[in-house]
């Protein structure tokens, strides 16, 4: 017995002192800066430490470290798709998944709408993305592709407009700051899962390096490196059946023509259109908006239908996809000298806006406010000098103000959202709004709810079928 127990250590010993003796350093290609790939850096070394072994980089393009990992003259890929051994066969997979990942478009709503594909003029991504090659094969884009070195001048190329789109994988969009343009627009393409690869002459390490990469996931390790990098992994949900809730509210502010006390107008048919057939309950709420956004943020209502992307006072998620712009913010006074130091920071009198805006962001600190309950009362209180100025949006003004009242803007017009709870709940209704949305604009549907106009002024216009633009 006692023979028998040596011989096997002796086994164990011989298979794994060699994982440890034959090689102390291995090569990668220096990966581009961010948070997901410090992270998946920080993973592998941490993983690899435990078999004995560094790591060390080298600066190279993307394209060409495939080549050089293909033949051996770096140690392989740090994090990679899947399948990248079927068309680099001296390739080998680490079959633990590193991370997960979408390849998505980026384009301005204000040229192509919901900018799919077929709505883009031209396109550029990173050399050396075979995915985002084969999507564009796939496709059948007929547009001019331009193929950037690098992350860095692939954005200078979007960002100075030499591009109307970028394709890219989403934790580069998020650190270029394209999620936080509120015009931009992010549109998914593939989701994918990561992996690590090691040429052939190092495969012997992967039965162990996969072994500590699964303990270290285990133990929350993996998780913890995330965490402590910023990174948190979303996947959109596909639905290859349609979600079924026993019931769903929704909530706006009272707005003419498009969301009425008995549940008319465009937006509410809007949000009936796409949500009436998955649930056996929906219930519309039509309130003043501060009520409404009060609402929402007490989880009392499912979606509040009418937001920005920019707007602090709402605590929950907005759809990728707009529904509609609003128009320009502006402060409105009786004269120059009012809105000059109302900008200076000087005014005496109080601003008035409708509740439930976050206009104060607009000036420094140090000045009042009144927040009224339509903008009505605003403007009747500037004309009695209750007030110094009026914010709103332009539309909203009523027709003398364009005579009667000096007038300075403040913002451009942004695209409009529903906004949802950051919940799975709520990140799942989110993603059935947004492919509902884009199948009834695709599909031409929107203009039984839309006009001419009203779809323009949207921006949606750009993505209806040619039958329904002519």
């Amino acid at each position: 017995m006692f023979l028998r127990m040596l011989c096997a250590l002796l086994i164990v010993a011989s298979t794994v002192a060699p994982l440890r003796a034959e090689q102390t350093t291995l090569t990668f290609r220096a990966p581009d800066e961010g948070p997901v790939t410090a992270a998946v850096q920080q993973i592998l070394e941490e993983a690899y430490a435990e078999l004995g072994i560094t790591l060390r980089y080298v600066e190279m393009p993307r394209n060409r470290s495939l080549v050089e990992a293909n033949a051996g003259r770096i140690a392989g890929e740090l994090g990679r798709l899947p399948d990248l051994d079927k068309q680099f066969q001296n390739l080998t997979q680490v079959p633990f998944p590193l991370f997960a990942f979408e390849i998505v478009l980026v384009a301005d709503r204000r040229d192509c709408g919901l900018c799919a594909i077929d709505d883009i003029e031209n396109l550029a991504f990173i050399s050396g993305m075979q995915t985002v090659i084969g999507l564009i094969k796939e496709h059948q884009f007929k547009g001019p592709t331009v193929q950037a070195l690098d992350i860095q001048q692939l954005n200078l190329m979007f960002t100075n407009n030499r591009v109307k789109a970028v394709m890219l994988n989403d934790f580069e969009a998020r650190q270029l700051g394209y999620y936080d343009n509120p015009h931009l627009i992010v549109t998914p393409m593939l989701s994918l899962i990561g992996y690590h690869f090691l040429h052939e002459k190092h495969a012997h390490l992967v039965p162990a390096l996969n072994q500590v990469l699964e303990d270290m996931h285990a133990s929350g390790r993996v998780v913890t490196v995330y965490r402590e990098h910023g990174v948190s992994f979303e996947r959109r949900t596909e639905f290859p059946e349609p979600p079924l809730y026993p019931a769903l509210s929704a909530t706006a502010g009272l707005m003419e023509e498009r969301a009425h006390i008995d549940g008319t107008g465009r937006y509410w048919q809007l949000i009936q259109e796409i949500f009436a057939s998955v649930t056996q309950e929906l219930q519309l709420h039509t309130n003043s908006y501060q009520r409404a956004v009060l609402g929402f943020n007490e989880n009392r209502f499912d979606m509040l239908v009418g937001g920005t992307r920019t707007q602090e006072s709402i605590d929950g998620v907005a759809s990728y996809t707009h529904f509609d712009y609003d128009s320009p913010v502006s402060a409105f006074a009786l004269q120059q000298a009012d809105l000059d130091a109302m900008l200076d920071g000087t005014l005496k009198r109080p601003i008035c806006f409708v509740a439930g805006y976050d206009y104060h962001n607009f000036f420094r600190e140090g000045l009042n406010y009144y927040l009224a309950n339509s903008i009505l009362d605003c403007f009747a209180m500037l004309d009695m000098h209750r007030v110094g100025a009026v914010v709103t949006f332009d539309d909203n003004a009523p027709d003398w103000a364009g005579n009667d009242y000096v007038k300075h803007q403040l913002r451009e017009a942004l695209p409009i959202h529903v906004m949802f709870h950051n919940t799975p709940r709520g990140r799942e209704l989110r993603d059935w709004f947004d492919k509902r949305l884009r199948e009834l604009v695709e599909s031409g549907e929107i203009t039984t709810i839309m006009n001419k106009t009203q779809l323009q002024h949207a921006r949606l216009d750009a993505s209806l079928p040619e039958s329904s633009t002519r």
